[in-house]
């Protein structure tokens, strides 16, 4: 068998606030295990499905690209996990931004809101 004369260039976004797990890929029912940042895997020229997520006690941030690599250079992937679990992840040929932001901040800061509102409230019935 001879070896890969091509790439795939998968560039995976950092979430801000850090993970405290890696995000791994499967190339054509392929499994990999990538880094952050920029990642070269050699590939034969074809078209090649990419399912990428983020591995923890469920798969999370599922997100999928087909790619052609059949003329050279591949065009590069993009992907960005989410901000929170529940949600896919973003993919594509242009960098894109890490989803559920909107939902992050509401998880945290609707107790935060609340806290404070009791908080508000007993000082104004004590007074």
């Amino acid at each position: 068998m001879t070896n890969p004369t091509t790439a795939l260039t998968i560039n995976v976004k950092k979430l801000p606030l850090g993970s405290f797990v890696k995000p791994n890929a499967e190339i054509n029912g392929h499994a990999l295990s990538l880094n952050w940042g920029r990642n070269e895997i050699p590939a034969f020229p074809g078209v090649h499905h990419i399912h990428i997520y983020m591995p923890w006690i469920w798969r999370f941030g599922k997100a999928d690209i087909t790619v052609d690599n059949r003329t050279a250079p591949a065009p590069e992937v993009f992907y960005a996990p989410p901000f929170i679990n529940f949600i896919n992840g973003a993919i594509g040929f242009q960098p894109v931004k890490n989803p559920g932001l909107l939902g992050m901040l509401a998880v945290i800061g609707v107790p935060f809101l609340l806290i404070a509102l009791c908080c508000a409230l007993g000082t104004i019935l004590d007074s």
